[in-house]
């Protein structure tokens, strides 16, 4: 998926160990990172049922990130839903240089990332780009 945005050190792989996962707060958008099995995943910590907000306790570690709200399982290193199916988190892209970790945070205001994001799950499969500020 491609979207725009600028890239934001988040914090460095030192700050985040194998099977951790820690909450960002970057402008209004809040990251969850996870580091499955050496692997960093970002996604956007917001639940794509009813926009709960997916606390690091979520990630089991190895593999599941739930819920809390209403107990959504998604896959930690892919995003898609387990239970139930046909839906995902909001991936966020990552770049590691160094042993710093960035994240590409969105450039365009929260309340539009959340309706193109609703639009997203309505139409699995059907990824709406994410534009500018117009």
């Amino acid at each position: 998926m491609t979207y725009t945005g600028e890239y934001v050190k988040i914090c460095t792989l030192d700050d985040i160990y194998e099977g951790e996962a820690k909450l960002f707060q970057v402008g209004k958008y809040e990251i969850l990172l996870v580091n499955v099995n050496g692997k960093i995943r970002a996604y956007y910590a917001r639940c794509a049922h009813a926009l709960g907000l997916i606390e690091p306790e979520g990630f089991d570690g190895e593999k599941t990130i739930t819920c809390p709200v209403h107990r959504w399982e998604y896959d930690a290193l892919t995003g898609e839903s387990i239970n139930p199916e046909g839906s995902s988190l909001f991936p966020f892209d990552v770049k590691i240089e160094g042993n710093d970790i960035f994240v590409k945070v969105p450039s365009v205001p929260i309340s539009d990332f959340k309706v193109k994001m609703f639009g997203i799950y309505r139409q699995k499969g059907v990824l709406n780009e994410l534009g500018s500020n117009s």
